[in-house]
């Protein structure tokens, strides 16, 4: 069970609660639900902080520079965001094939 980080740099204000936060953002993603579940309480990340949660390709966070260097510290494994990019490719591949086969049955 892997958690990746990429280096994405996006600058945006993104609601939170009452407030905004204007930040540069980058995407943390998980290779499982599971790994994607428990990292927040392994770095002190809010669980909801999730974006499409529950979705077996989409799910991911939303971080900042901070944010993404702890994560780092806590174990995510660093990636372009081309690299992430192809990582969710295969993932979303697998999952494709998983759908066709529940179709066909």
């Amino acid at each position: 069970m892997s958690v990746y980080v990429d280096d994405m740099f996006r600058k945006a204000t993104v609601p939170n609660g009452r407030r905004a936060v204007s930040s540069e953002w980058r995407h943390m993603e998980a290779d499982t639900r599971e790994s994607s579940t428990r990292w927040p309480t392994r770095s002190a990340f809010r669980r909801s902080y999730i974006q499409k949660p529950g979705h077996p390709v989409y799910e991911h966070y939303d971080v900042t520079r901070p944010m993404r260097a702890r994560a780092i510290a806590a174990g995510a494994i660093p990636m372009t965001m081309l690299e992430l990019a192809e990582v969710r490719n295969r993932w979303r591949a697998a999952w494709r094939a998983a759908q066709e086969g529940q179709v066909k049955r």
